[in-house]
């Protein structure tokens, strides 16, 4: 791992190369080896005929940060200005397809999306059951394999209004899927087979706020999860034929450790400013005074992880207000 730290009076922004996960898992409800397979498949069992996910196949990644970022912080004092991720294809049969599918295309008499092949998406990770991004590591108890929407961890998006909601099932249940990113392939043309070994680089939306929040708490808890999935359609073996969905690199690939192919690589680049200490500072110079209060004004209404949100409630309101109140100090 590679960190670069740059420093100011206040702040200081750090450039984080984590070259390899810490946890990768193929989260797939009969994988007998979790932790330790050298490939996981992404595909989807939409109408299949079979009792599973929509997104069945996924691929579990996790990026410990704590010995490269402080943790423990308020998310408010992490901001991510870029977050790239890169998963390299063991596949050589998978049409390359750069876009995003509406939902309406995976129906058997559903329009044409106009191109060949299926995207890869990266999505943030949630859990049931008590699991944590900790506890369920690479070894975590999947769940009942036999029923949707049920498994342990699961890939996530957030809905227009900030809600968390399961994405293995958005065909199923009727939505399109706020893509986080969509995997890009350097040098190959939409509709091309992508070479085995290549590295599909995922740019993370780190401008959309719910996004951002979410990288803001893993930071703080010092780990970050990512889910890959897709929606290419199942067969067995799973090359050959229409229905080729692809196999990706985990870091216990024996290719891997002959330098031949790469595990998954995270890269960020955050910028910390750590809290005053002072009760309802929000603009962190260590007083509370008009400042604050026209800053808390500003920022009325839905803000995760937002400075103004000193309950952490997501959403800058009076109660807000009332904190900068009581800590007054001109």
């Amino acid at each position: 791992m590679f960190s670069l730290l740059l420093l100011t009076a206040t702040a200081h922004s750090v450039e984080i190369v984590l070259p390899s996960p810490d946890f990768d898992r193929w989260n797939y409800g009969f994988n007998t080896a979790p932790g330790s397979r050298g490939v996981g498949s992404t595909f989807s069992a939409y109408q299949s005929g079979y009792s599973f996910d929509d997104r069945d196949g996924q691929v579990l990644l996790g990026f410990i940060t704590g010995s490269d970022v402080e943790v423990g912080l308020p998310p408010h004092s992490y901001r991510v200005s870029g977050c790239v991720l890169e998963l390299s294809i063991s596949s050589a049969d998978i049409p390359y397809d750069p876009s995003t599918d509406l939902r309406e295309t995976y129906e058997p008499d559903g329009p044409s999306d106009g191109d060949t092949g299926r995207p890869t998406h990266l999505s943030g990770v949630e859990f049931r059951n008590g699991w944590t991004p900790w506890s369920f590591g690479e070894d975590g108890a999947f769940g009942d394999v036999w029923n949707p929407g049920v498994r342990n961890c699961y890939p996530i998006d957030f809905d227009d209004e900030g809600g968390s909601r399961d994405i293995s099932n958005n065909l199923t249940t009727g939505f399109d899927p706020n893509t986080w990113a969509t995997g890009v392939a350097e040098g190959v043309q939409a509709g091309d087979l992508i070479p085995a070994y290549t590295p599909l680089r995922f740019t993370v939306s780190v401008d959309d706020p719910d996004v951002q929040c979410y990288l803001r708490r893993a930071l703080s808890e010092g780990l970050i999860d990512f889910m890959v999935t897709s929606l290419h359609p199942a067969s067995e073996p799973g090359s050959g034929g229409e229905n080729n969905y692809p196999d990706w690199i985990l870091k216990e690939n024996t290719l891997v450790e002959l330098g031949v192919a790469s595990p998954a690589s995270l890269t960020l680049s955050v910028i910390i400013e750590p809290p005053s200490g002072v009760a309802g500072d929000v603009t962190g110079d260590g007083v509370v005074d008009v400042e604050d209060l026209l800053a808390t004004l500003e920022a009325f209404g839905r803000c995760p992880c937002c400075p103004a949100d000193l309950n952490d409630s997501g959403t800058v309101d009076v109660d807000d207000l009332l904190s900068v109140i009581g800590g007054w100090s001109g």
